[in-house]
């Protein structure tokens, strides 16, 4: 195909020297405002858990909360003692036990932590949905 020439009047802003052809999307059928469309309507969101959900309150749960910190925290003070004495017997004993803080505080967190949080999220998901509905929860 040939290279369109700039010079040509026809391809120039503001000439009225013919035509060119008008692209799909200008001949598609506008949608009116007031029309349906698959999309949800603005006032019906779908509600999701925010960045803040509920934290049980009760000691068995900041128990284990305090553990886990603590885990983390101890994995964390291991892990750089290890890296402060490298190729060291010592050392290479911190970070062994550096791994196992870390592991152990995410086994806490995947099993005790998360039932505990799920089920708060649930109760409060239930609290929400009886006051929506007009009893008491």
């Amino acid at each position: 195909m040939a290279r369109r020439n700039p010079a040509n009047p026809r391809y120039q802003k503001g000439s009225e020297v013919g035509k060119t052809r008008r692209s799909a999307a200008s001949a598609k059928p506008k949608r009116s405002v007031g029309d349906s469309s698959s999309a949800p309507p603005a006032d019906k969101k779908k509600e999701r858990p925010g960045l803040l959900a509920p934290v049980p309150d009760d000691p068995e749960y900041k128990r284990w909360r305090n553990i886990w910190m603590g885990l983390l925290g101890s994995g964390l003070a291991l892990s750089g003692i290890a890296w402060w004495q490298q190729s060291t017997r010592f050392g290479t004993f911190a970070l062994a036990l550096a791994y196992a803080c870390i592991f152990t505080a995410l086994y806490i967190d995947f099993t005790k932590l998360r039932r505990m949080r799920k089920a708060a999220v649930e109760a409060e998901k239930a609290r929400v949905a009886g006051k929506k509905n007009g009893t008491k929860a």
